[in-house]
């Protein structure tokens, strides 16, 4: 069995990649991925450099080139980049005989088995997500009256996708007329895209497992009446998401965590030989 991963970035979050590409390989001796990138101008050096990498972990890289067509009517700026949509449209440039796949953001980092979630069955939803409520549903709440929904606000940055579903029901121009309408409403476009077009036909994920906000350790520990330790992180999270735009990767990060994303960071330029 292939799992079959999505990311969509620009080459300047290839460093990352790498590191997080490094997590799964150690989390996950013997099973082989197919990790499929749709960009849209990364230097073919830097893709044949990246394949080289994936080879290396007997990962298979599948680079897509976005099409600018698709774009024409989109709102396209600095606040809403055409990278935003792709991971909504991927269905649109994925293989057809792919049927779901699991889109992962290059911040986050794999410290357990993907097997449980990618096993999921989401035949009646369009996506599986985590909703992040933290210590109290305030946030929750206020994204529903920003967005003028009833569902949950989920995160974007792990998605299980079932693209059938998505090549069915995600029309382009209606993510592209959501944005154009709302100027003023959306604070993180393509997750408040997500929210507001697809809320209803998500399936809700336990985001302590499968998208653990980083920054939140005490909230996770706080409302699970203390069991949700670091021990308890360490063996039962797989997937951990350093939201916010303080990262590990950056010498002035301290907050909990840092410290194993580093070490992670560590063994990707030992087994890649690779600077990151």
């Amino acid at each position: 069995m292939r799992i079959q991963l999505l990311v969509t970035l620009d080459q300047h979050y290839l460093p990352q990649l790498r590191v997080l590409l490094t997590s799964i390989y150690l989390n996950h001796p013997g099973q082989v991925f197919d990790v499929y990138l749709i960009h849209r101008q990364i230097p073919g050096e830097s893709l044949k450099k990246l394949s080289e990498d994936c080879a290396r972990y007997n990962f298979r890289l599948i680079p897509i080139r976005a099409d600018g067509e698709t774009f024409r009517s989109a709102k396209v700026t600095n606040r809403y980049p055409r990278e935003m949509y792709y991971r909504l449209l991927a269905g649109k440039w994925l293989p057809r005989d792919l049927n779901k796949i699991l889109y992962l953001d290059p911040d986050t980092l794999v410290i357990n088995s993907l097997h449980d979630l990618w096993e999921m069955d989401v035949t009646a939803y369009l996506f599986a997500a985590a909703a992040h409520t933290g210590k109290t549903d305030m946030a929750n709440s206020v994204n529903k009256i920003r967005l003028k929904t009833k569902t949950d606000y989920y995160n974007s940055g792990v998605l299980l996708i079932n693209l059938e579903e998505a090549r069915k029901e995600i029309v382009p121009n209606d993510l592209f007329h959501f944005v154009e309408d709302n100027p003023m409403a959306l604070l993180l476009p393509d997750q408040d895209v997500l929210n507001a077009l697809y809320g209803s036909r998500i399936l809700s994920l336990d985001d302590a497992r499968w998208n653990y906000d980083a920054r939140n350790y005490s909230n996770y520990l706080l409302r699970s009446g203390g069991k949700e330790n670091l021990e308890w992180v360490m063996e039962n999270t797989s997937i951990l998401h350093f939201c916010g735009k303080d990262k590990p990767w950056k010498k002035n990060y301290r907050r909990r965590f840092g410290s194993l994303y580093r070490h992670y960071m560590s063994l990707t330029e030992r087994y890649l030989q690779n600077d990151v």
